[in-house]
């Protein structure tokens, strides 16, 4: 008795699935700011002008005053990340012996004294010469300063430098001056000899920081800005390939003061060339930057470029969202190349490039594995 197998082609669709066969394409994220304020606020102070108070006890105390800004609001941006402190530095001149500090930050009370404690940091110690040194902690802009506190929008904050080791003979003088550029609110110091207990207050003042490298900051904050996400709706044909992101084909020039800090494509941040990114039916585009300057409102288009690749293997017909297939042809694109069907030995092909195998008629399976070099596999397929 002879059977026959008669295939519906108006319900039959071509199947055609190559071993590691890879498609390439491209995909442009395309947003459009509006001005973007300046996200790293610091107050300068360089050289001083006033005499020096001694800190030769562990009695006494200096401490300066700075507010954090408002929280921005800016179209395209879905979130701005709270405030950190970066970087706060006291440079004190006539240093003698081997005194020893560490800097607390404080909420301020009204006048800008300090209030309740928040953190203390083991600061570094440069020696500038010529009897200056300075006392500092950098935690780092946006991408380096994980460790660094975090603060709250409009809100006032006391630093204070506090001698953990100072006498007559170990000891450092702080230098009062007239700041520059501030951008931080109140600028307020004050002295303290009882521990803290009672200060003296200066208006319009900074404890001098003469160190270059650090900008001449006496105190920074900083944030970052996230951006909205742009999201790209791609047909998925089956679930038996892998997507890879490959690199970016082309990119805006960022204005200057604009600084990428993260980005990522449906969660994986800052990939790199052949890194995989997995995703149903889109692809997702978030963005994380800081800013050293007030930007303008610009355009920024970037195409990133995608493989998808067929290198699942084995391959079962659910993957190709199908509930019934008839494999028609097999072409083995390498020597050597072998191939399992439907997890039976007695359906394992074989053959060099060049070389096919052909169904007549076609013949049912459900599962396809490559054992050896590439193949190509040829079906009708019925959803």
């Amino acid at each position: 008795m002879t059977e026959y197998l008669i295939l519906s082609l108006n319900r039959a669709l071509p199947l055609v699935w190559e071993y590691n066969r890879q498609i390439t394409f491209s995909l442009t994220f395309s947003r459009t700011w509006n001005s973007i304020p300046k996200s790293v606020l610091s107050r300068r102070v360089s050289t001083g002008n006033t005499p020096g108070w001694r800190i030769d006890s562990t009695t006494k105390r200096i401490f300066r005053a700075f507010r954090t800004p408002p929280q921005p609001s800016i179209a395209g941006v879905t979130r701005v990340g709270r405030p950190r402190l970066y970087r706060t530095a006291f440079t004190l001149g006539s240093w003698t012996g081997s005194p020893q500090f560490r800097i607390d930050l404080h909420y301020a009370n009204p006048d800008g004294t300090p209030g309740q404690h928040i953190a203390s940091f083991t600061p570094t110690i440069t020696d500038l010469g010529y009897g200056y040194r300075t006392i500092y902690v950098d935690f780092g802009l946006p991408g380096a300063f994980t460790s660094a506190p975090e603060l709250e929008w409009d809100t006032l904050y006391s630093i204070v430098l506090v001698p953990t080791l100072a006498n007559s003979s170990n000891y450092g003088n702080a230098i009062s001056y007239s700041p520059s550029g501030d951008m931080l609110g109140m600028v307020r110091i004050g002295t303290s000899t009882d521990g803290g207990g009672t200060w003296s207050l200066t208006d319009n003042m900074d404890w001098s920081n003469l160190w270059g490298t650090l900008d001449y900051t006496s105190v920074g904050v900083a944030f970052y800005y996230e951006s909205s996400e742009v999201t790209i709706p791609v047909a998925k044909s089956s679930e038996a390939f892998r997507s890879y992101f490959n690199g970016w084909a082309s990119r805006t020039t960022l204005p200057s003061g604009f600084n990428l800090w993260q980005e990522s494509i449906n969660g994986v941040t800052n990939p790199a060339a052949g890194t995989e990114i997995r995703f149903t039916d889109a692809y997702t585009h978030l963005m994380r930057f800081w800013t050293s300057a007030d930007v303008a409102g610009f355009t920024q288009s970037d195409t990133a470029q995608f493989i998808w690749r067929y290198d699942i293997n084995p391959v079962t017909i659910d993957m190709f969202y199908a509930s019934e297939a008839y494999l028609q042809r097999i072409d083995f694109l390498a020597n050597g190349s072998r191939v399992r069907l439907n997890d039976s030995y007695e359906q394992e092909f074989s053959g060099n490039a060049g070389q096919s195998v052909t169904f007549n008629p076609p013949m049912l399976w459900w599962k396809a594995e490559v054992l050896s070099g590439a193949v190509r596999l040829s079906a009708l397929v019925f959803e």
